[in-house]
């Protein structure tokens, strides 16, 4: 048995040993490209004494792919209140695959810790039509199906979430008109 595995490498020595040096596959990967065991691929380097090249430390987000496209959709403004649900759709990926890179760009603060973090599609809705339309909060509520938006968006305040006020007051009313009639009242 031994004699048949050591007869195998001997025509793929040359491409092995170049393998070894060059590249950081594992032994496990190696052997499935060569047709032995990992163990064999082991004994091998150490047989010859061949010293494998470092694997680097931790997400290489440069060349990754899913990272770059995660970092495109965090450069537009109020990314943060994107739900994670629509950067799994906007990327492509996994659910799980998505959080995995997330979590690697928060740790090198390349995105906001706040990115990724809604998990909830009517909420992110509920802040892109009071972003762009700035309608009252409780007009937002209805519109997306939400009871509480008001109460969201404090919560969120708490948080520190970088919520604007809203122009309107919790009557419905414009912040801007009542400051007006409390001057002509005077």
């Amino acid at each position: 048995m031994l004699t048949r595995r050591w007869a195998i490498l001997r025509g793929k020595e040359d491409n092995l040993v170049k393998d070894l040096k060059e590249t950081t596959l594992s032994f496990k990967k190696l052997g499935k490209k060569y047709g032995i065991s990992r163990q064999a691929i082991h004994a091998f380097s150490k047989r010859q004494r061949i010293k494998r090249p470092k694997r680097p430390k931790g997400h290489q987000t440069e060349g990754c792919p899913l990272c770059q496209k995660l970092l495109k959709i965090s450069k537009k403004p109020h990314s943060e209140f994107t739900s994670i649900r629509t950067i799994v759709k906007k990327t492509r990926g996994s659910m799980g695959e998505c959080q995995y890179h997330l979590r690697w760009l928060r740790e090198k603060r390349l995105v906001n810790e706040k990115f990724g973090r809604l998990h909830s599609k009517r909420i992110e809705e509920a802040y892109a039509i009071y972003f762009t339309k700035r309608l009252p909060i409780s007009t937002i509520g209805r519109e997306v199906g939400l009871k509480n938006f008001a109460s969201i968006i404090r919560q969120h305040r708490a948080w520190g979430w970088n919520v604007p006020p809203s122009p309107y007051d919790w009557r419905g009313r414009s912040r801007i008109q009542s400051e007006t009639q409390r001057r002509k009242r005077r």
